[in-house]
């Protein structure tokens, strides 16, 4: 507690309470006191080769991790490319509203994602941006396989 006088139930009998002197209580021994000869405390320090291992550890894990998510990037990518190329193509009229990324949500391709059907649809279009005209002509893919 925080206070420096405590309230103290009086037991004559009422309820009321007693006040405290305020004062400070010396409890002996504990941390403060050294028994003299006795060493100082030391706080152990890291090597230098151990710096170097945790700082070689580290750039190992980090390096892990890089080089991890790129492969699971590039395999991620490489199947929905496959999956794409194994699609039929149809066209479809581009109406008043539409964009690539609702168009390539409304094909309902299970087997890529709809960032990747985007840059399908760009790439076999030859469209630069995303900008799309009503009554535009797209080729774009169609669930099943190739006939």
């Amino acid at each position: 507690m925080t206070r420096s006088s405590y309230a103290m139930p009086a037991f004559d009998g009422t309820a009321a309470l007693e006040q405290r002197a305020t004062g400070l209580v010396l409890i002996e021994g504990g941390r403060g006191r050294r028994v003299e000869g006795t060493p100082e405390p030391v706080t152990p320090r890291l090597t230098v080769w151990q710096s170097v291992a945790f700082a070689a550890l580290g750039v190992i894990l980090v390096t892990a991790l890089a080089m991890t998510s790129l492969l699971v990037d590039t395999l991620a990518s490489q199947r929905g490319s496959q999956a794409l190329s194994n699609l039929r193509e149809s066209e479809m009229v581009v109406q008043d509203g539409d964009s690539l990324w609702s168009i390539a949500e409304s094909l309902e391709l299970s087997d890529a994602s709809v960032p990747d059907v985007v840059s399908w649809i760009k790439a076999r279009n030859g469209l630069d941006g995303s900008m799309l005209v009503a009554g535009q002509m797209l080729v774009v893919p169609m669930a099943g396989p190739l006939d």
